[in-house]
Order: C-alpha cells, then structure tokens, then sequence
C-alpha cells in the first residue's frame, strides 16, 4: 500500500508558534508580498466564520472584520516540515516529500516491523505528534492516498482498497486535481464538479478541451497510476564550532572567525539555480551617466550651496567599518566643487 500523510495549513501553524494566543481566534496567513491578494490557511476559528483560504483579501476581511493576520515564516515552515519527515524516517519510514505539508511512503516494508498496516500507519502519526493534525490515507495509487488523506479527519487513517476506489473518488471535490484555477472554473461552467463526473467524461474529448493537463487529471479522476514512492536520502548535518576565550566585539575578527568555520565544515560551496523566475519589475537609473546631466548636478550643487552655504552638500567617507557603533563608522565630509 501507498500511504499519504498530510498536514493542512502547516505555513500557519508554524507562523502562529510565534504569536499561540491566535489560534484561537480568526486568524489566516497573509498574502505574500508580490503574490495575488488572497488569504492562505486560516484557522478554526476563522473557517466557523465564514472565512475560506483562497478569498481575496479584501473579502476575507468583510466576511470577518476582526481577522487577524499572521505573517508568513516561510524559513520556520520549512524547519517544522524537516523536523517532522526526520521524525518518520526515524521511526522507520521512507518518505518522499511532495510538497510542504504532504508526503508519500510505501507500507510493505514497515507493516512486519509494526504487526500489519494500521498499526504501522498509527506509529507514522505517532512519529508526527499531535501538534500538528496530521492524518494519513493509505491506498494502492498515489493519488488515491492522497484523496484518502484529504478526508481524513485529524489524527484519523482512511484505507482504500482498489475495488472501493471508483466509488469512494466520485464524490471528491475537484479541487484535488492539479489544476490552474480557470481549468476549474471552465469544467464547472460544463456543469462537471466531482471528480465521478470527471471521470465519466471520454478522455479523449477532455484532453481536446483541457490539452494535456486536463487528459492528466482525468487519469487521476479515475485513480491514477500504481507510480512507485522513492523514498529521499536524509540529509546529514555539517557542524563546526569556534570557542572565543573572551567576549568578542570587533566585527572584523567576528567575520574572520565565520569564514574560518565555513572552511574547516565545508571542502567544498557550490551554488545551484533550479528555477528562474520572471522578472517582477525593472530596476530605472537612480542618475545617469551621460555628460549632460553631470553638468545639471553640478549646477544643481552649486545653487544649493550658494543657498544655504559651503558646507551644506557633503559626502560619506568611512573611517571606521569595523565599529560597532553605527554612527561612528562614516563620517560626513564637506563636498568640494
């Protein structure tokens, strides 16, 4: 079997370690800065009034003016989840990330260890702890455990067998399916909104009006292929320490110090680059280079100074970098012609 464990809204629940009193309120994880404005997770609270994640920002706030929102930790969310996967694999489980808050492994290794396959299944939410509200689907496919685990309750294991599995996937919401947000809207406005309606569609036709990642949800409708789980090696952790004899404030001997300790933990640093972006925007000329507009700065200065005097147009010089105090590492200098 092919288990799926999951923790919705990790982002949040990792964010609110910072400020616990919000769990209990109406609470959501805000937009991120350059994203489109709509809430993520949202906690109990919030969902009992009237608060979903996905709404827009704005609608979010009508819906329950007193909304709290928490600041995404993305940095804290991705410790929580490493923690939690290192957690698994120590209690014997080789798990396959998917995403933050979902991942895959097989059962059939484990279910000796543990004396069948709920038993194993509970060790894995064992593993996890009940901070989190984990749940845990196990199925023969993929995406099968993945349904599964979606209608899971917290804390709950949902087994599928193959021969439930039409019948238990017709009646899930098509969100489930790795779809762009105007895929679902197009087979909603078709009057298609379960995954069984999905999967009564010829693929043929659905492929012709979705393109291919439509004909691949529609696999999915139907429950997806047997794809193996593989599981991750565990990264090893590199450390390496410094003992000062005395306190240090000097900022040159404390950056020393860290490259020393990159070079004794480290034989070698590369940088890789997955993924590239668009771009978000363009970064304009603060002052051009050209000849004509040096001279306008120049008159510029000039009538400044002659203005308000000879020492009102200065430039920044640094004395004294290393220093701890801020104002004491540059200093002012009166800018000749």
């Amino acid at each position: 079997m092919i288990a799926c464990l999951t923790i919705p809204g990790l982002e949040l629940k990792a964010a609110l370690r910072r400020t616990p009193s919000l769990a209990l309120r109406p609470a959501a994880l805000a937009p991120e800065p350059q994203e489109e404005p709509r809430l993520g997770p949202v906690t109990a609270a919030a969902e009992a009034a009237g608060v979903r994640p996905g709404m827009r920002l704005g609608e979010g706030l009508a819906t329950c003016p007193s909304l709290a929102l928490v600041e995404p930790d993305a940095a804290g969310a991705e410790r929580v989840w490493e923690e939690i996967l290192h957690a698994l694999e120590d209690a014997g489980f080789s798990v396959e990330p998917a995403s933050l808050g979902v991942a895959y492994f097989e059962t059939r290794g484990v279910e000796r260890l543990y004396g069948g396959l709920e038993p194993a299944l509970r060790r894995a939410l064992a593993a996890v702890g009940t901070e989190w509200d984990a749940r845990i689907g196990a199925a023969g496919r993929r995406f099968a455990a993945l349904a599964a685990a979606s209608v899971a309750r917290p804390g709950q294991l949902v087994v599928v067998a193959d021969e439930e599995l039409p019948q238990f996937l017709a009646p899930l919401p098509l969100t489930l399916l790795p779809l762009e947000r105007g895929r679902y809207e197009e087979l909603e406005a078709l009057g298609v909104r379960k995954l069984g309606q999905l999967a009564g569609l010829p693929g043929g036709a659905v492929a012709e009006r979705l393109g291919p990642d439509g004909r691949r949800a529609w696999g999915l409708a139907r429950g997806g292929t047997a794809a193996r789980v593989r599981g991750r090696r565990p990264p090893s952790p590199v450390a390496a320490s410094l003992e000062f004899p005395e306190a240090v404030g000097n900022e040159l001997t404390l950056r020393r110090a860290l490259a020393r300790l990159v070079e004794s933990a480290l034989d070698e640093l590369r940088l890789e680059l997955v993924e590239l972006t668009e771009p978000t925007g363009h970064q304009l000329e603060l002052l051009a280079a050209g000849a004509e507009d040096r001279s306008r700065l120049r008159d510029g200065l000039r009538q400044v100074r002659a203005s308000t005097g000879s020492g009102s147009v200065c430039t920044v010089v640094e004395v004294a970098p290393w220093s701890r105090v801020p104002e004491s590492r540059a200093l002012l200098v009166p800018k000749d012609e």
